[in-house]
């Protein structure tokens, strides 16, 4: 018992910190500090801001960025996808600048050029809270599987490696345990019943996350299907008893897209200062959301530090210094 009231009084003191936080964005200390019982994030691809569901056949994510919280100045990390991901579970792109497999890929050829990242991340640390998560990725194999494509040929691989970030951190991929919350996303409609993670990353394949493969290239229909796996995911986390008030979901991208940006225009950091580059959309779906329109910067570092101090976690690398997007996951509903 002491050590629950302990705990308590821990978050209690780090929320009071926060709360008092330069770095806060304006009213944020007048909001409840959000403690959470689930955070599930969707993670798509590859669509900037206004296409990511204002300029195409995408109805129910248009319906989720007018009646909830839309983060209007969120942005990726950088290019290409891999990093991105990285920083969502890490705080940092490690310097990475490639989708190269994950050095503990099971079809790595010895040749092969890989990426590996050491110390601890979102994972680990919720695991030591004794907290849960688990990632659902669609198109993966089986349960634990560290393939980097599949199938096998990459380009017109359904999953990707360099969309999953667990397999790329060393102390990860080493643990039976934790590749065993590395799931299909087939398995989350008997693991949302059940009772599902802590914090639940969702992964769609190439074909319904926006990125596109030869198989599946028409914008358009790329859009319709992300915005299908959106629909069809948020209604069943809705209609669980994981939907709290204390539980929230985020659709976000990985990053906005390059090729809008040619590198002969702009350096990626002058397009970065001008924000004309990786302005990605990200949505907040709460149990008692409403309308709510957030213009301070955000990155995947800002949504790392919410997530981590929701559940009393220390942040991580760059997060440490990301404004957390707190009005965004504020429970609104009455008392």
């Amino acid at each position: 018992m002491t050590e629950i009231f302990a705990r308590v009084a821990a978050l209690l003191a780090l929320f009071a910190v926060l709360a008092l936080c330069p770095g806060a964005p304006a009213g944020a200390a007048e909001l409840p500090a959000p403690l959470f019982d689930h955070v599930f994030v969707i993670v798509l691809e590859n669509h900037g801001f206004d296409d990511s569901f204002a300029n195409g056949p995408s109805p129910f994510m248009r319906e989720l960025a007018e009646s909830q919280g839309l983060a209007t100045h969120y942005f990726g990390i950088v290019h290409p996808s891999l990093p991105n991901y990285l920083a969502l579970i890490g705080g940092g792109d490690f310097g990475i600048r490639d989708d190269r497999p994950s050095c503990f890929a099971s079809d790595l050829s010895d040749q092969a050029s890989c990426n590996k990242v050491a110390g601890d991340s979102l994972v680990g640390q919720l695991r030591s809270a004794g907290l849960s998560f688990a990632i659902y990725a669609e198109n993966l194999p089986r349960i634990g599987s560290l393939v980097s494509a599949a199938p096998g040929n990459s380009s017109w691989a359904l999953y990707a490696q360099k969309h999953n970030p667990v397999p790329y951190f060393v102390d990860l991929a080493r643990d039976p345990s934790v590749l065993s919350q590395m799931k299909p996303y087939s398995d989350f409609a008997a693991d949302l019943a059940s009772g599902p993670p802590s914090v639940a990353f969702i992964v769609p394949n190439q074909c319904h996350d926006g990125h596109g493969l030869p198989v599946c290239r028409d914008r358009d229909r790329l859009i319709a299907d992300y915005d299908a796996f959106v629909r069809e995911a948020v209604t069943a986390i809705r209609a669980s008893k994981a939907w709290t008030r204390r539980s929230a979901i985020v659709v976000t991208f990985d990053e906005g897209a390059r090729s809008l940006y040619p590198e002969a225009a702009l350096s990626e950091p002058a397009r970065r200062a001008a924000e004309a580059d990786n302005h990605i959309a990200t949505i907040i779906v709460t149990r008692c959301g409403a309308p709510l329109r957030d213009a301070e910067r955000y990155d995947h570092f800002s949504l790392l530090a919410t997530i981590q101090d929701g559940f009393g976690l220390p942040r991580l690398r760059k997060s440490a210094q990301a404004a957390p997007m707190r009005p965004l996951f504020a429970d609104r509903c009455p008392s």
